[in-house]
């Protein structure tokens, strides 16, 4: 068997493999063989048919089998003797099997990178300061008590921010009822007894603020211009003027840090509160810190590493990005028609990222590779574990599916990485 190889690109072969004719005549007479043990051929006991017979019977089937079975041998053959390190097969062309002529074919793979790692020690990192702060601890608290407040009824006090104000309302745009003009308005439109904070969270954009310094009774025009993005589209961008009139006032009351308060949290004292909450925001300011170290040396990595990388693997990555990208986005509220829309600048983003991400594994990859760091099945166990939690699934079927998608390699290289990630942060040159 003859192979030669050409370059295609920088992580892409095409290999062009020769299998000689007497080659292809031995697996063909095996195959042939084997149709001739088991053909039903008529007037012929099973497996005493002239061979003859069976070959122009099974001519097609013959040959569909050779293709599907013996050249995908000559071809792993062909990997072994070149020794690629192919990550992905592109494409493959055509064969056609004529008795005593060789049989060649190409096969268009993409391989592994060969690129030289940056240097990994000694990476210029600005370190932040870990700092926490009275204020920030008493910005904790205030957070805390202001989700145990209440809200009580006044008859004698003006709507101020946070308050709440019960409202009668109706709307009208271009002259006509909101309702009517936009049938889909159905409660926004008008109402009797709604409460609406006064705050940005109120459900009429803009309302919130309008309510402040109004008592009971007062009356005012709002106009209101709906945002694009409304949760009701038919009132995107729709401006509408409000009638409204106050017809009663609740008063946010915010509770004091005292022994009911603790008890609910299940602190001894608000010493130990403060001092619970004060480890807690030095171990976020920690994280957000090694984050930023990571950051900082990723950056150095992608700059300092001429790389091309397999195509294959980047479209793969690109898809994987798209996905992540629209998912996120559906759960800050986006639409899927908005998501759509969009599609096009989603999946430039999801490319420029998918490079990005492909890069660093292979650069990551090379140098936990060289530091000769390995992981072990405990640390691929506890991993899927941590996995199956964030997910909500069992770390068992969580295993299983991941190795019937033949995704559980995934899991030993991010662990790799994170293994020279952290061995390049320990060896930082700090600023």
């Amino acid at each position: 068997m003859n192979v030669s190889v050409k370059d295609d690109s920088a992580c892409r072969k095409i290999m062009t493999i020769e299998i000689p004719a007497e080659t292809i005549a031995e697996e063909k007479a095996d195959t042939l063989k084997a149709y001739i043990k088991f053909a039903n051929i008529p007037g012929f006991r099973k497996g005493k048919a002239p061979k003859h017979v069976v070959e122009a019977k099974y001519a097609q089937d013959i040959n569909k089998d050779l293709q599907e079975r013996v050249l995908p041998k000559f071809y792993h053959e062909a990997l072994q003797q070149s020794e690629l390190k192919v990550v992905n097969v592109v494409d493959a062309t055509e064969v056609e099997i004529t008795d005593g002529t060789p049989v060649t074919f190409d096969v268009t793979v993409d391989v592994e990178p060969e690129f030289k790692l940056p240097k990994y020690t000694d990476i210029p990192v600005k370190e932040e300061k870990i700092e926490v702060k009275d204020e920030q601890v008493q910005e904790q608290i205030d957070a805390i008590l202001s989700q145990h407040a209440n809200y009580e009824e006044v008859t004698d006090k003006a709507i101020e921010a946070g308050d709440m104000g019960q409202l009668t309302y109706e709307a009208s745009t271009d002259g006509q009822p909101l309702k009517d003009a936009i049938p889909e308005a159905k409660g926004i439109g008008s109402g009797e007894g709604y409460w609406v904070s006064a705050d940005e969270h109120a459900f009429i954009p803009g309302m919130g603020a309008a309510l402040i310094g109004m008592n009971i009774g007062d009356k005012k025009d709002v106009e209101v211009t709906f945002p694009e993005d409304f949760m009701v589209k038919e009132l995107a961008n729709i401006t509408a003027l409000y009638s409204v009139e106050v017809t009663a006032v609740r008063v946010r009351s915010v509770p004091q840090l005292d022994e009911t308060i603790l008890a609910k949290l299940q602190v001894e004292s608000e010493e130990v509160l403060r001092e619970n909450i004060r480890e807690q925001l030095t171990a976020q300011a920690e994280n957000m810190a090694l984050g930023a170290k990571h950051q900082q040396i990723v950056d150095y990595l992608i700059k300092k590493t001429k790389i091309e990388v397999p195509e294959s693997v980047v479209a793969n990555q690109t898809r994987n990005v798209v996905y992540d990208i629209a998912n996120r986005r559906m759960m800050m509220g986006q639409t899927q028609e908005d998501i759509t829309s969009n599609m096009e600048e989603i999946q430039k983003e999801a490319a420029d990222q998918a490079l990005e991400n492909v890069k660093l594994r292979y650069i990551g990859l090379g140098i936990a590779t060289e530091l000769e760091y390995d992981v072990t099945e405990v640390e691929i166990d506890e991993e899927i574990a941590t996995m199956a939690i964030q997910q909500r699934k069992d770390a068992s079927a969580l295993r299983k599916e991941m190795e019937e998608n033949d995704s559980i390699h995934s899991v030993g290289e991010q662990i790799r990485f994170n293994k020279a990630l952290d061995y390049m942060v320990e060896n930082a040159k700090i600023k």
